[in-house]
């Protein structure tokens, strides 16, 4: 049996649109076993147990890489990465799937191959990266390749994902977006990427909300999130250094330094925002992990 661990992803981080992924410390867990044949799925919705199941096509799709026929198999999943909130739970279940097929064939997979086969699948690496490597990462597509190198984030930096009661697909979020933006709007999400990236590396709270400004698609997205728009002036009023989508949303992602932001944040959603769980988060610095079981 092998069982592969992946890390929740937050993407964009404001400007860095389809660009920044940052991996945290909540995780899916998918446990792989083969079979004689046939395909057995436990621990997701019934209407995901079948060969439609993403960590299953990841699963196939690796195996195609490498010219091989699928056994059957037996494969269990137990994810506390929520479901269609922009924690990146479909970017863990595409890297368990191509980890868990190199893991379980004795296939050599470097790690440059997982992040093209599950950018292949995801349409882009800004998730797949810090899945696949933890830690902030900064990514790329270039003539159907995928790059990622990491950044540095400095230790004194939290992060707090306040999660919403209900599901955003990420096909919806996309649709929101204007299909073109003004020059000046295209160079101030350019400059602003790349300023919060050294700013994450300071810590500074106050350059960490400069930079953290976009104008490519969180108005467009606050639209679709009753509260959202709201919630991220009231996370900043309270001591936040930014509050953002968590990639497409729903989630809302607040990074912060001051020890006492936790509890006023805390306390905002529970009593002005109700719809919106508020989970304490870390940095995760290691991405995906392999282990082999008897």
């Amino acid at each position: 049996m092998v069982s592969v661990r992946v890390p929740a992803t937050t993407a964009n981080l404001g400007p860095g649109f389809d660009c920044l992924g940052l991996a945290l410390d909540l995780y899916a867990r998918f446990d792989f076993q083969l079979l004689p044949s046939g395909l057995e799925i436990t621990g997701c919705r019934e209407e995901e147990s079948g060969e439609d199941n993403l960590v299953y096509r990841a699963y196939i799709h690796t195996l195609k890489f490498f010219s091989l026929d699928s056994l059957g198999l037996r494969l269990h999943i137990d994810s506390d990465i929520p479901l269609s909130r922009g924690l990146g739970s479909s970017a863990a279940c595409v890297a368990g799937g191509i980890l868990g097929a190199a893991a379980l064939h004795g296939l050599s997979l470097s790690d440059g191959e997982a992040l093209k086969l599950a950018s292949e699948l995801e349409g882009h690496p800004d998730n797949a990266a810090p899945a696949i490597y933890g830690g902030l990462r900064v990514s790329l597509m270039e003539d159907g390749r995928a790059l990622s190198l990491p950044c540095a984030v400095h230790p004194a930096l939290r992060f707090l994902a306040l999660v919403p009661d209900f599901e955003l697909r990420t096909a919806d979020a996309r649709a929101a977006l204007p299909q073109s933006v003004p020059l000046k709007d295209a160079v101030y999400n350019l400059s602003h990427t790349a300023f919060l990236l050294k700013a994450l590396e300071a810590g500074d709270p106050e350059l960490i909300r400069l930079a953290a400004r976009d104008r490519l698609h969180q108005d467009a997205r606050f639209k679709l999130i009753p509260g959202a728009a709201a919630l991220k002036e009231r996370m900043e009023e309270i001591g936040a250094a930014a509050c953002c989508l968590s990639g497409a949303g729903p989630t809302m992602l607040c990074l912060y330094t001051g020890d006492d932001f936790l509890n006023r944040a805390m306390e905002a959603a529970r009593t002005e925002f109700p719809r919106f769980d508020p989970r304490p988060l870390s940095l995760c610095g290691e991405g995906a992990c392999v282990t082999q079981r008897s």
